[in-house]
């Protein structure tokens, strides 16, 4: 049988992830109270009482200095939500994100996710942090939410027990290892690659080898 957490412990298991690093003690323990209606304290109820304090409406002044956010199911088309997280990507990763991929939430993660990912795909010891996203119920109202935060080490996420998700879409990945797809080029490809040396000797390779499909030929300038 698995023992319960206590509030305390289970904070301390966020702040080792990088989250909640701001988050009063008594505050957290009042909502895991809330959260959990009796129930024994566990990573999920935890995870949903930190939503509760960050808010689930996207990028908040609490969960902000933790290049955090959460966006509960009932919010992710709000227009003001969207907003919140396209500005919030923009100014963690230090460059403009395309309008036509901020109307929709899965699409601008998706795209924020690839930008991360490319940025460090040649070099594994990189900087750049990636995008995780870890998916949680709120059982006082039967209600999905998704955090999401960008790590340079995904390993304290992981820790937390929880399932945790890293946002690369699958085409992208792909192009970074040279393995072009037809009908597989991104736009975040399209536009990291003809910057990028690793990008444009695998994509001559695959051109020499005549496997390059016709959409990425024009990457080779």
């Amino acid at each position: 049988m698995t023992t319960p957490l206590r509030p305390e412990d289970a904070l301390a298991s966020l702040r080792r992830a990088g989250l909640a690093t701001q988050v009063d003690a008594a505050a957290f323990a009042s909502a895991c109270d809330g959260e959990r209606a009796g129930a024994p304290l566990d990573a999920e109820i935890a995870l949903s009482a930190l939503a509760s304090i960050y808010g689930v409406r996207g990028p908040s002044e609490a969960s902000d200095p933790d290049v955090a956010f959460v966006v509960d199911e009932h919010a992710a088309s709000d227009p003001k939500v969207l907003a919140a997280v396209w500005l919030a990507f923009e100014r963690w990763l230090e460059r403009p994100i395309p309008v036509a991929v901020a109307t929709d939430l899965d699409a601008l993660v998706s795209y924020a996710g690839d930008v991360c990912f490319l940025r460090r795909h040649a070099d594994a010891a990189g900087e750049a942090p990636c995008l995780y996203s870890i998916d949680g119920w709120r059982p006082r109202d039967d209600t999905a939410f998704s955090l999401y935060a960008l790590r340079r080490d995904g390993d304290p996420l992981y820790a937390l027990g929880v399932p945790v998700q890293f946002h690369v879409h699958p085409d992208t990945e792909a192009a970074a290892a040279g393995i072009f797809r037809i009908d597989g080029l991104t736009d975040s490809y399209r536009e990291h690659a003809p910057a990028c040396a690793v990008c444009r000797d695998a994509l001559r390779r695959a051109a020499d080898r005549g496997v390059l499909p016709d959409e990425f030929r024009p990457l080779l300038g």
